[in-house]
């Protein structure tokens, strides 16, 4: 603040000065240097001395150049204001009249040297009595270069200079008002003002506006007060105004958002700078962040300062952040430390003031750049080279409360010592800020701090009486950091609590400490001694651990491990490592004991790099429970091997002894050699079962289990590996080379063999109820495998299951969700009901043979999915003792369903095709089915009689049907569909149709009434007695609900017409039908009776019951008696008749004669008059017709004497009209006008 009074007052002073050069343009030009001097040092009150040339001239216009001129002098002479040069430019119209207008002045090298008095006093101000003609001066461009003002002040000792002082100036008069622009550098510092004022008032009080705009700050600072002598001290006081300036160019994003202003009230003199009251804003402009306070900075005879600042209560988010959504801009590649030195950079540019005083501040935020301090009180005190800090509360990033006193020394090797307490509620928060990123291990703390009486400097950290509060836990101990440059640094630490998160510890370590981002702690040589109740490090969490041990120079020595519970595990060890990858050598004991081990997998699996087998472990770990191990490890050796690995113990009742050996540490980059040699034995297989990766149910198969694993791999090639089981019945290989990397774990070429006195123990054992299952089943297998990471191919596929012979290969996809194959399969043999009772369960009810009515049971193999080309020798469909040989079928099995499409073999003779579905879909059953038959011989489905079928000839069938039902019999109940059953050409045993002709001379010479008991037996006998032969038939039907159904079947040949109905109940197997048989009676029929019969069968499908309706018949045979008498008695009737007939006809005759006699002469009667009448017409047409040519006549005659008048009359006209024309003969070969061509 002093330096902006020291360039208004140096202004002032030029102005005075530049007054003062007018002054000859009022003075006798004949003696003008002496008057110029006289004039000018009465008008500004001081001593002015030309000592240079003077030049002037009037014309064109009248101009004035003075050289080295001098005013007022010190105690040793020196001038007070010294000018170069300088030079004005008048307008003659004016300066003629008594008014001096200067239209250009310029002022070169001006130098004013100013002193302050002890008493405050201006030297300046001290016996000067200036006499200024303001209203007859107009300047209007004042050019000053190169000024320079030198302020000396008594009472301090202290001198400012303001240098390269160039400013451009106007005023109306002498007076004012003045407008100054310029620049200039206060003590280096360069900048820009521009001041204006109003003219003086009655009490000489100056109305004065300054603007300062220093090029070092991107500030801008506007007076606007009243400037005035008090005491002869001049008072510079009014209202203040401050904002920083976008100097950039830049635009901000928000309309509303802009830089930090100030505000408020101003009083500047000689010995102080007062501001009472002031009011900063910073943000938006319509809800901006406020601060309020005082400043003082007094330089009199008792230097003091003074500053409060008063923030109000905000939502800080939205400071520095664009609001609650920002983000901090943050460079992520910032340590703590070297967050902590720009700090201290900053606070080290602030100047200490080197009078006593304090400072006190209060604010809810402090924005530096992209750190936010919150709820900030500080009290401070000025302490020579840094703060003493009497209190200092704030809040960090991540809710973060701090508080601390101490020391802080800032120039030189910055330091503090003190107490520190730190405490964050959101430590992710405070890391972030911290280091740019969170640590995991701090992500999972909802609070963290720490109290420590500490000992600060760049190279050495020290916190004693340490207490860190890590969440719930509390530590407590010490913690030291030294790091030197061109050393390691090095850390020791002694902490013990109740719980310990060594993850987290080491990254709050790292935080507090400072390191730089990208070091880790692991770096420093260390020396630790640990113990806590609950122990978590590297994401696992162990309790009761107790550990001393060093880091140091590539060796890490162990002197105790000791952690009583560790994912469920006791683990103690010992050891010491040193050294390399290249050199390298140790040794170390370790001991494991774990009733559970299930957590103790699931941790290795989630820390150890991911492979197949730690799965396998967790998944299974089960099978492990009460394992006690013991082991050693070995590094380098005289063996060879890198590294050794023995166990040797007990876990879930079986022996365990492994070997595994690595010939160089490499190995665990795909280099080197390894082995692994592991030996399980149990006394109930289902448990080494479950420890080689399967589940097994626990099913005691009776016999004492080895399984031996031998493993060896070189490089990054498959190993060799081979894999036994055996038993005293059953035995297991694998044998082949194999991948065991992670990624293609198990892929290569294996050889199996599988031998088993009865597999189904052992199938039972894995979940597995084959149909049919418990009986016991003798297995052999053979095959070569092929894995690799999208399939395994079984090749090569041979073996048998008890006398079913099978072969073939098979191709598993291993990427997908569940098991899937596909393949080619030949059997000996195949049963569709087998095959259906691996989809719905149990079929038939084993204690009555019916459909069973129990709800469907699960598929045999739920998550299977199948896709094979079935080929079997013969095929059993479910019909007793018929099988379809050379049977063909592509099958797709998928657990609840299976398919049997594109069917194909032979039955009966003749070739079957179709498809067959069965679904289960949560215990509802669904069957549907296609078939197709051709060409098949009729007698091998139909009934025997006396060992012969009752039918011979082809026939083929067509199906289509479909069922549902929770249990099979409501399947076989809702069976619904159609077909057609195609017979060919055939004959029926026991069907005699040529009977009606015997059976008539059997019945016509009865003489008693005829009846069905009569007829019957002789039908019967008659009808055993022949066969009949039937054309081609096509005859459909339909399924619903269990029963198929055919109606209105008809078939004839020439001596019978035979109809059918018939109803099949499925599920129970019963029939119900009529064969009709309506005999052709031909000559013999009878009008109201037919000779037909009726055959009714009923009762089980295969032997059903047969009985005859002769009733039709026997009506026949009735009737065609009846015929007979009737006829009898009709020919006696008939002969009377005749009689009568005759008698009649002979009257008749004689009555016809008389009529004609009479009939004769009636006819000539009419002749004679018929001839009478025609001679009467004919002469009356000749007479008429000699009238008619007589009239004729008569009429041409009086036409032609007509006719001969007319001419005569039409001549005599003529000769008149010729008697009257005038003689002479007329040309008409010309006419008048007219020229002949």
């Amino acid at each position: 603040m002093v330096g902006r009074f020291l360039v208004f007052l140096g202004g002032l002073i030029v102005v005075v000065l530049f007054v003062a050069l007018l002054a000859p343009l009022f003075i006798d030009w004949t003696d003008f240097r002496k008057n110029f001097e006289d004039q000018a040092s009465r008008i500004i009150g001081k001593k002015v001395t030309v000592y240079g040339t003077v030049d002037a001239r009037l014309l064109p216009f009248p101009s004035v150049t003075l050289h080295d001129v001098r005013v007022g002098q010190e105690a040793d002479g020196t001038p007070i204001v010294k000018v170069e040069q300088f030079s004005m430019d008048a307008e003659l119209a004016p300066f003629l009249s008594g008014e001096a207008l200067i239209f250009d002045m310029r002022v070169v090298n001006p130098k004013v040297r100013l002193r302050l008095l002890k008493d405050g006093t201006l030297d300046w101000t001290r016996g000067s009595r200036p006499e200024i003609p303001a209203k007859t001066v107009v300047l209007e461009n004042v050019h000053v270069n190169g000024g320079e003002i030198e302020f000396l002040d008594d009472q301090s000792g202290r001198a400012r200079h303001i240098t390269g002082l160039n400013a451009e100036m106007s005023a109306k008069s002498l007076a004012g008002p003045w407008r100054i622009e310029g620049d200039a550098a206060l003590d280096g510092d360069h900048g820009k003002f521009s001041i204006s004022s109003s003219q003086p008032d009655e009490k000489g009080v100056l109305r004065m506006r300054t603007k300062l705009s220093p090029d070092k700050h991107p500030v801008s600072i506007d007076l606007d007060g009243e400037l005035k002598l008090v005491d002869s001290k001049p008072n510079y006081q009014g209202q203040l105004s401050a904002a920083i300036e976008n100097r950039n160019g830049s635009k901000p994003a928000n309309k509303n958002e802009q830089p930090p202003r100030v505000k408020g009230r101003f009083e500047l003199t000689n010995e102080r700078i007062r501001i009472p009251e002031y009011r900063m804003e910073i943000g938006p402009t319509d809800d901006p962040y406020v601060i309020t306070g005082e400043a003082t900075l007094d330089t009199g005879n008792e230097p003091e300062f003074l500053l409060t600042a008063d923030g109000q209560q905000i939502d800080v988010n939205r400071i520095g952040n664009q609001g609650e959504s920002g983000k901090t801009m943050r460079d992520p590649a910032v340590s703590a430390r070297q967050r902590l030195n720009s700090l201290i950079d900053i606070v080290g540019q602030v100047p200490i003031p080197q009078v006593p005083g304090k400072a006190s501040v209060k604010l809810p935020a402090i924005v530096a750049g992209d750190t936010t301090l919150r709820d900030v009180q500080l009290e401070l005190e000025p302490a020579g080279t840094g703060w003493m800090i009497d209190s200092a509360v704030g809040t960090l990033p991540g809710r973060t409360q701090v508080e601390g006193k101490g020391k802080l020394l800032l120039k030189g090797e910055p330091s503090f010592n003190g107490q520190i307490v730190l405490a964050s509620s959101q430590p992710t928060g405070l890391a972030s800020w911290l280091a740019g990123s969170v640590d995991p291990a701090i992500r999972q703390l909802r609070q963290a701090g720490f109290s420590a009486n500490v000992s600060l400097t760049p190279e050495l950290q020290r916190f004693e009486n340490l207490e860190v509060a890590i969440g719930p836990a509390t530590l407590k101990g010490r913690l030291e950091r030294q790091a030197i440059s061109g050393q390691t640094p090095t850390m020791s630490v002694a902490l013990n609590g109740d719980t310990l998160d060594l993850d987290a510890l080491q990254a709050l370590t790292g935080l507090l400490t400072g390191q730089e981002a990208g070091d880790n702690v692991l770096d420093h040589k260390i020396a630790a001694q640990l113990k806590a109740d609950k122990f978590t490090a590297f994401g696992v969490e162990a309790e009761n651990v107790e550990t001393t041990f060093t880091i140091a120079d590539g060796a890490l020595a162990v002197d105790r491990l000791s952690i009583k519970n560790i994912a469920g595990a006791e683990v103690t060890a010992t050891g010491r490592a040193e050294g390399s990858l290249l050199d390298y050598k140790g040794a170390g004991e370790i001991t494991f004991k774990s009733a559970d081990p299930g957590g103790f997998f699931t941790m290795l699996r989630e820390r150890l790099p991911h492979h197949p087998v730690l799965d396998r472990l967790v998944r299974n770990a089960g099978w492990y429970g009460n394992t006690a191990l013991r082991g050693a490890l070995t590094l380098g050796g005289d063996e060879g091997n890198a590294l050794t690995v023995t166990l040797a113990g007990v876990s879930n009742g079986s022996r365990v002894n492994l070997d595994y050996r690595m010939s160089d540490l490499l190995a665990l980059t795909g280099s080197g050699t390894t082995s692994l040699e592991a030996t399980l034995e149990n006394a109930v297989p289902s448990i080494l079962f479950g420890q080689a990766g399967l589940d097994p149910l626990p099913v005691d198969v009776g016999a004492n289990g080895r399984l031996t694993l031998k493993v060896q791999a070189s490089d990054n090639d498959p190993a060799d590996a081979a894999l036994t089981f055996a038993t005293d019945r059953t035995s297991f290989t694998a044998n082949g080379k194999v991948d065991v990397r992670p990624d293609s774990f198990m892929n290569g070429q294996l050889a199996l063999s599988l031998d088993s006195a009865d597999i189904d123990p052992y199938l039972i054992m894995n979940g597995i109820a084959l149909p049919q299952t418990g009986t016991g089943l003798p297995f052999g297998l053979q095959a070569k495998a092929a894995v690799d990471g999208d399939k395994i191919v079984l090749s090569d596929l041979k073996g048998h299951a008890a006398d079913n012979d099978f072969s073939g290969a098979l191709t598993f996809d291993r990427k997908a969700a569940k098991t899937t194959a596909k393949g080619v399969l030949t059997l000996a043999k195949a049963d569709a009901g087998w095959l259906g009772e691996a989809v719905f369960g149990q079929i038939v009810d084993p204690a009555s043979g019916a459909l069973t009515k129990a709800p469907l049971g699960l598929p045999i193999f739920k998550d299977l999915d199948v896709n094979v080309k079935l080929s079997a020798k013969e095929f059993w469909p479910g019909l007793p003792e018929t099988a379809v040989s050379n049977f063909t079928s592509n099958v797709a099995y998928k657990g609840d369903e299976l398919q049997l499409n594109d069917m194909a073999g032979n039955w009966d003779g003749g070739k079957l095709s179709g498809n067959l579905l069965f679904t289960n879909a949560d215990g509802t059953g669904f069957l549907q089915t296609k078939l197709s038959l051709a060409d098949s011989d009729l007698g091998g489905v139909v009934w025997l009689r006396d060992g012969a079928p009752i039918a011979n000839g082809k026939f083929g069938l067509s199906l289509s049907m479909e069922a549902s039902g929770k249990t099979i019999g409501e399947i076989a109940s809702s069976l619904n569909g159609s077909g057609e059953l195609r017979l060919g050409d055939s004959s029926i045993r026991g069907l005699n149709l040529a009977i009606l002709p015997p059976l008539l001379a059997a019945t016509d010479p009865m003489q008693e009434q005829i009846n069905a008991g009569k007829v019957h037996p002789i039908v019967e006998t008659l009808l055993s007695n022949g066969e009949a032969k039937l054309p081609p038939l096509g005859v459909p039907f339909n399924i619903t609900d269990g029963t198929l159904r055919v109606q209105n079947v008809a078939v004839a040949n020439d001596l019978a017409r035979i109809t059918a109905d018939a109803q099949i109940a499925l599920p129970e197997k019963r029939i119900s039908a009529t064969l009709g048989v309506g005999l052709n009676p031909g000559t013999e029929a009878l009008s109201g009776a037919e000779p037909s019969l009726r055959l009714n069968f009923s009762g089980m499908l295969m032997s059903p019951g047969k009985t005859m309706d002769v009733t039709d018949i026997t009506s026949y045979l009735s009737l065609r008696a009846f015929e007979r008498e009737r006829r009898r008695v009709e020919r006696l009737q008939a002969i009377v008749l005749e009689k009568q007939r005759l008698r009649r006809e002979a009257a008749l005759y004689r009555f016809n004669d008389a009529e004609r006699i009479k009939a004769a002469e009636m006819e000539k009667q009419r002749q004679a008059e018929e001839e009478r009448l025609r001679a009467l017409a004919q002469q009356a047409a000749e007479d008429k017709a000699a009238a008619e040519a007589e009239a004729a006549r008569a009429a041409a005659e009086a036409k032609a004497k007509t006719d001969a008048e007319a001419r005569a009359a039409a001549e005599a006209e003529a000769a008149r009209r010729a008697s009257q024309l005038p003689p002479g003969s007329l040309d008409f070969d010309q006419l008048p006008g007219v020229q002949a061509q």
